[in-house]
């Protein structure tokens, strides 16, 4: 009895840390931009939704094989801090910044982490260009 009531415990207290480590919104933003920074694609593509990763992928060979500068995922997602970060539910909106030039990027909780999605993203950024 003793011996299912300690395993209970130590169950209890293993879920507890694992909740308790969950990254937020702007840890999981740095690793992905860290990743990025330091050219393991992998890394940065795992930053992306799942339905998101192969479109990032794609829009990263095309914009390098052609030199479009300024449709590059790195260009237009890694800034070099995070400002401030507000969470919504399943939503988060993080601001960054590099320079004088700031962003609002969306973040969605998927599979229970903190991911971009390309679709959300474009409707968030047009949604925040009407306002």
């Amino acid at each position: 009895m003793k011996r299912h009531l300690l395993l209970g415990v130590l169950a209890l207290m293993l879920t507890l840390v694992a909740a308790g480590c969950e990254r937020s919104p702007t840890e999981a933003y740095i690793d992905m931009t860290t990743c990025a920074q330091m050219g393991d694609l992998g890394g940065f593509l795992d930053g992306f939704s799942g339905d998101s990763r192969p479109l990032v992928e794609a829009l990263i060979s095309m914009s390098e094989a052609y030199g479009m500068r300024e449709a590059n995922p790195y260009r237009l997602l890694v800034f070099d801090s995070v400002d401030q970060e507000a969470i919504r539910g399943d939503d988060a909106v993080i601001t960054v910044r590099t320079g004088s030039r700031t962003r609002r990027i969306l973040m969605i909780k998927e599979e229970g982490a903190w991911r971009i999605d390309t679709a959300r993203l474009e409707s968030f950024w047009k949604e925040e260009g009407r306002n």
